[in-house]
Parts: C-alpha cells; structure tokens; sequence
C-alpha cells in the first residue's frame, strides 16, 4: 500500500450501509478517511433507507474527513422521519453564531442521488475486477441494482469481491455473480473499536462529528463491535494480512487472525483520528 503508486492502485469502493448504529458510522468515517489517505477510491456512497435525515447525516461525516461525494438514498418503503441521538446531535450542534458546526448540502430529497442509478454508475466508470462492494445493512440496494437489465454482466465484469458486513442476505448470497467474503459478527466483537480512542485520540479537535455522535450513541464509556469496520479494512487491504479467509470457491468467510488484534485496532484508531486534508485550493485563492 505504499510508495507512489498507492493513488493508481487503489480499489475502487461502493459502500452500501443502512447506517442503523455507530458501528456502521465508524466504518462510514473509515471508508471516508482511507479516501482522503488515497489508500482507497471511495466511488460510490448510498444508504438502504428512505430517510433524508441520516442522508445528510452521512453526507455531514463523509464531508468532515474530505470526500465530497453524491449521497445515494433508497427509494423503497415509507420515508422515514426518526433519527437517532447520534445523528441528531452532529446535526443540530451550532456555532456561537446560529450556524451549522459541520458542513453538508444535503437537505432536500433533490440533494440525494437515486442509489441504484449511483452505484451502476460508480461500477461502469471502473476497470474490470477493480471494484470491491462493502455491504452494511439491507441489501435492497444492491438486489435493486441487480434487477436493472445487464447488471449482471456488468457486475461480473467490474466487481471483485462483494464483502457483506454481518448476517447475509440468502437472495443476495445465491443470485451475486462475484466473490463474497462475508464478515461475521464475531470479527467485530472479537477487535473491538475502544472508547479510549474517542477519549484520548480526537483531542486535537474541538468539535468533531465522530466524537459527538460516539457519546451521543451510548453511556460512556464503551466499544464497539468492528464488523463493518473490519469489512472496510479488508477491502481496502486484503494484501495486508490482518484477517484470515477461509472456505473455497465464490462464498468465503473472514476471521480475525488473534495475533493481529492490536494491529487492526491501531488502523481503525490512525485512520478516523487522523486529521482531514486542508481543502484544496485553485489559483485564485478559492475553495
């Protein structure tokens, strides 16, 4: 992963996520901060719920570690109007002033991206066998994407590796064209992301979104299954050996290799600690 060759080599990453608790918004901040770092090209970002609300909320996180990137938002099913603390909290916090602490733009259903249409979009502008999907949550975004004529192919085509974070969905497991490496929840519970991170890695910040929507999600102090996490790790570095991967043909399953715990946990706590590139600039001075 290192040297000048890294921005040219990284995958391609679609992460889907329903985006239900903090673990899922740890691995959006990981997804996130593994872009900024130009150790991942994060091509396509949606979310498997009709909620404008936790949209702009994953708008707000992606934008605070760099990426700016159209928000996919599932169409099926009621739009939702309920929003967790830890959503709640970064969106309402403002400055002294009135105004929003945290940027984002999206606040209409016009300001998202219909997630189908987004994720064929991410996957046709790649080349073949350098796209790797990371599922968080429902997979009605990805059995929609399958449904639209020549998906298949297209998925067959572009798509290395589907990693599912958690329990599969059987539908998407038996009718997915690519590899599947499927994360159990027993990768997360086994490494852990620690509360000691939100207490002592972020102080260089005096308002950071992780960190109030951390505190927001539960009674300090306590750490969080890594699940999602460690799909987006592994997606991003299978050739770093952190995990081990098991079973034969298209249908696998990773585990935690005990000897590197510590080191999956220092990777998740550099990367969302680690502070946001400065906004990039044109010639005349302007963002």
């Amino acid at each position: 992963m290192q040297g000048q060759n890294r921005a040219r080599t990284a995958a391609a990453i679609v992460f889907d996520s329903s985006l239900n608790g903090i673990g899922d918004v740890l691995a959006l901040a990981m997804a996130a901060g593994l872009h900024s770092k130009q150790e991942i090209r994060l091509t396509s970002l949606s979310i498997a719920r009709n909620n404008l609300k936790i949209a702009s909320f994953c708008d707000l996180i992606a934008r605070f570690y760099g990426p700016s990137l159209s928000i996919g938002m599932s169409e099926k099913g009621s739009a939702e109007t309920s929003l967790p603390p830890m959503a709640t909290t970064a969106l309402a916090k403002q400055t002294p002033e009135g105004k929003p602490v945290y940027a984002r733009t999206v606040e209409r259903f016009i300001d998202t991206a219909d997630s189908l249409a987004l994720i064929r979009n991410a996957l046709s502008a790649q080349q073949d066998q350098n796209t790797v999907v990371v599922l968080a949550g429902s997979s009605v975004n990805l059995l929609g994407v399958l449904a639209l004529p020549n998906n298949r192919q297209l998925i067959q085509n572009k798509v290395r590796t589907l990693v599912i974070a958690g329990s599969p969905d059987p539908k998407l497991m038996e009718q997915w064209p690519s590899p599947i490496v499927v994360v159990g929840d027993e990768v997360g519970q086994a490494a852990p992301f620690p509360a000691a991170s939100i207490e002592q890695d972020f102080t260089w910040a005096a308002n950071h979104p992780l960190v109030d929507a951390y505190r927001a999600a539960g009674d300090m102090p306590y750490d969080v299954p890594s699940t999602a996490m460690a799909a987006i790790l592994y997606a991003a570095h299978p050739e770093q050996n952190y995990f081990i991967v098991s079973g034969a043909g298209k249908q696998q399953k990773l585990a935690l290799d005990p000897m590197q715990k510590d080191r999956v946990i220092e990777a998740y706590r550099q990367v969302l600690s680690a502070k946001p590139p400065e906004p990039r600039r044109n010639r005349g001075g302007n963002e």
